[in-house]
């Protein structure tokens, strides 16, 4: 793993960890990382995505890079050891993307980037791994290509690409993350169960993103038989999500909810608890990123220990606070939705 190779990462994960095992091995207040949305603009149309526009209005928005270089140091300074960037589909303009990697003088982080993986090649890959990236996470919906093109807008050679994208990762030394949606409607999935296989025979690493009830996805409720299948799934495959505890060698452990400890930062510089709550706890233009999590932190919901996925498996939360009109791009103001008994005392 390239992570490995970077000594300044490798003292702020033992950090991490150690703290992690004095809390009994809970999230707890541990800032982890930051999910990166740079710039909207992407060449597909997801039937699933969460941050496109109907309207594009903010898709010529980025945050400029002595903005990034801060954010950098101030996450560097917080302990914070992983970066993850995102889009819209930053692929798009590689060079703009190798300057972003770059604003963040990735020997400090475990950089990740998350793409359809359409535009990868063998030497933009090779690229990405001489200047610093560690991992690429590619979206897929499965081993049919027909279902996966189709969700992606009708690319026709969608899947194809995206398979290609991990084999590319692989063979410039970076770690392949396939993707992969789970909810309701695939856990009992052969398609499913067919990826899982393809991408251990790979030495890929599956990481689960589910399937959250807005949009799309509304109806898509998961149930308890589901979870017993996720848990199961756990423990059969190379396979991650963000509640399960990494260092158990049981795949047993829960270390909980991510929100605060990995904050989604928009292209306007608006910090969300993570990628898929829209609530807006502060803006890096306006305050210091120090600042923004302890304000998240002090917000029960996110600062208190969950051991499920806040957005997509807390239904009470959703319906009180996340009315299906907010987005990325207009979240609400945590400080006016949320009340003196929603504040940790």
């Amino acid at each position: 793993m390239a992570m490995m190779e970077k000594r300044q990462v490798l003292q702020k994960v033992h950090k991490f960890t150690k703290e992690l095992k004095k809390n009994s091995g809970k999230i707890g207040n541990i800032p982890r990382a930051i999910t990166l949305n740079y710039n909207n603009i992407c060449n597909f149309k997801c039937e699933f995505c969460f941050s496109a526009e109907a309207n594009n209005e903010h898709i010529n928005e980025s945050l400029d890079l002595e903005r990034i270089e801060d954010l950098a140091d101030q996450a560097d300074e917080l302990g914070i050891w992983e970066i993850v960037l995102t889009g819209g589909e930053l692929l798009v303009n590689p060079e703009k993307l190798y300057k972003l990697i770059e604003a963040f003088k990735p020997e400090r982080f475990q950089m990740v980037l998350i793409t359809n993986g359409y535009l990868m090649t063998q030497e933009m890959a090779n690229k990405l791994k001489d200047i610093g990236m560690d991992c690429i996470g590619v979206s897929i919906s499965g081993m049919d290509a027909q279902e996966h093109n189709k969700s992606r807008g009708g690319v026709k050679d969608a899947h194809e690409r995206a398979l290609k994208a991990l084999e590319y990762t692989k063979n410039a030394g970076m770690s392949a993350w396939p993707n992969v949606i789970f909810g309701h409607h695939n856990s009992k999935s052969e398609d499913l169960k067919a990826l899982l296989d393809f991408s251990d025979a790979q030495g890929y690493s599956t990481y689960f993103m589910m399937a959250m009830p807005f949009g799309v996805w509304k109806d898509n409720i998961m149930d308890a038989e589901d979870m017993q299948i996720l848990a199961q799934l756990r423990k059969d495959h190379n396979c991650y999500f963000d509640t399960w505890d990494i260092y158990d060698k049981a795949k047993e452990k829960i270390s909980g909810c991510w929100t605060v400890n990995r904050i989604y930062i928009n292209p306007l510089g608006d910090v969300l608890p993570c990628p898929y709550i829209n609530i807006k706890i502060g803006n890096i233009k306006e305050q210091s990123l120090k600042e923004i999590l302890n304000y998240g932190f002090s917000i029960k919901y996110f600062g208190e220990y969950s051991p499920i996925c806040v957005s997509a498996h807390n239904r009470n939360f959703r319906e009180k606070f996340l009315p299906e009109e907010l987005t990325v791009f207009n979240p609400a103001d945590a400080k006016k939705i949320f009340m003196k008994d929603d504040y940790i005392d």
